[in-house]
């Protein structure tokens, strides 16, 4: 995840890819569900910007207001440098997804057994 930001109080957390890599959650009009992954290590030497205990919406970095994959999902913890990783995706969330928008590169794949 790159960074929590706050707006109209609500908590945003930005993740690097969105809906030109899952398109599903905008195409259905659902939260796509997803665990987040605590992840220590942080390089810049700024304070962590992050929510506990409180709803999160997890947006991509597409620059327009659909690019959501979850809206106002409660957390128990989030931090910029966490994973956010979207299980049950299916087969289609990437064959339906808009690949490359705004020159955005490929997602990766990691496929668990």
């Amino acid at each position: 995840m790159l960074d929590v930001k706050h707006s109209h109080g609500e908590a945003f957390a930005v993740v690097a890819g969105g809906t030109h890599h899952l398109r599903t959650p905008a195409a259905k009009g659902h939260d796509q569900p997803f665990a987040v992954i605590e992840v220590d290590d942080w390089a810049p030497s700024w304070p962590r910007p992050g929510v506990t205990g409180q709803a999160v919406t997890i947006a991509g970095q597409l620059c327009t207001p659909k690019d959501v994959l979850a809206r106002r999902v409660r957390v128990s913890r989030l931090t910029a440098g966490h994973l956010v990783a979207f299980g049950l995706a299916g087969a289609y969330a990437w064959n339906i997804s808009h690949h490359a928008f705004l020159m955005h590169s490929a997602p990766w794949f990691h496929y668990l057994a």
